[in-house]
């Protein structure tokens, strides 16, 4: 099994044959859309996902979850999201109670 994330090459440029961009990744870490995180590799997408787009590629693992409620891409098998920009307006950081990816109508302010 291969467990890089080349297969999702053909999704974002799907997205952005489609008028989408990438996010572009900051001095030094190369030239592509993946980011290289902490947490592995990840891409952000400047406008909402068009998920009728990325469902349209072909040969795409049974795997891929997309997520539209928060407009965010997952691939379990390489650990991988393509995210879009309501998917970081919908999440929270919270690193004092380590709830990351939460979003932010779930939070119990009480908690």
């Amino acid at each position: 099994m291969d467990h890089t994330n080349h297969h999702l090459e053909a999704v974002v440029d799907a997205l952005v044959r489609a008028g989408n961009s990438f996010r572009p990744l900051p001095p030094g870490h190369g030239a592509g859309p993946f980011w290289t995180t902490q947490g592995g590799p990840e891409c952000h997408m400047e406008a909402p996902i068009d998920f009728a787009v990325a469902r349209a590629v072909p040969d795409q693992p049974a795997e891929l979850q997309f997520n539209e409620d928060i407009d965010s891409i997952f691939c379990p098998l390489c650990w991988t999201p393509i995210n879009g920009p309501g998917y970081r307006s919908q999440t929270v950081w919270d690193l004092g109670r380590m709830t990351l990816g939460v979003k932010v109508d779930d939070l119990d302010p009480e908690a």
